[in-house]
């Protein structure tokens, strides 16, 4: 389902679902991530069921952030993440992959340096910024960037997020295309 018309990287509020049929499979980046087969496999069957809560929204001091409430029926995927966008390193205990570092930041597209995390996005996306996020393991093994933003999908508005993984079997780039379910 599409986002609504005035729905711009500037509030991305809304719950979200991602849509498998117009995404690559996200057992590949799990599976480079280090989450055990039996874990994949079992959230891709429940994939249908995952839902992403977003608000955008200023702190106090402030600063733009956007907070992320994942639910997956039959998984603790732990406490909302609050992404900041300072750019600013911020650590996250997950249940999946352990302990991670992620820093957030909107951007003009010239400023991101992978070709493929520039691509198919909307005229307001291009116009205000996509948000860029970076992330590693506390380990350091692998590396991703994210731009998120909303893109043109078969004619219809999408919430996007484009992804590079570097990891050290190998590179992927993915894109996940998510179903707007409404309001928060």
């Amino acid at each position: 389902m599409a986002v609504p018309a005035s729905m711009t990287t500037l509030n991305m509020s809304g719950k979200f679902t991602l849509n498998k049929a117009l995404s690559h499979p996200p057992e590949e980046i799990l599976e480079l991530q280090g989450v055990q087969m039996l874990q994949r496999k079992a959230m891709g069957a429940a994939s249908a069921m995952f839902t992403v809560t977003m608000t955008h929204s200023k702190n106090d001091s402030g600063e733009e952030t956007l907070t992320l409430a994942q639910s997956l029926p039959g998984f603790d995927l732990g406490e909302p993440e609050v992404k900041v966008f300072n750019w600013q390193e911020q650590t996250r205990d997950t249940k999946l992959i352990g302990t991670i570092v992620t820093k957030a930041k909107r951007v003009k597209l010239d400023e991101v340096e992978n070709a493929y995390l520039k691509e198919e996005w909307s005229a307001d996306t291009v116009e205000n910024g996509v948000i860029l996020i970076h992330a590693v393991p506390k380990e350091g093994e692998w590396s991703v960037y994210q731009t998120w933003g909303i893109a043109d999908i078969n004619g219809e508005k999408r919430h996007v997020r484009r992804f590079a993984f570097t990891g050290p079997k190998r590179s992927v780039e993915h894109r996940f295309v998510y179903d707007y379910l409404g309001e928060n």
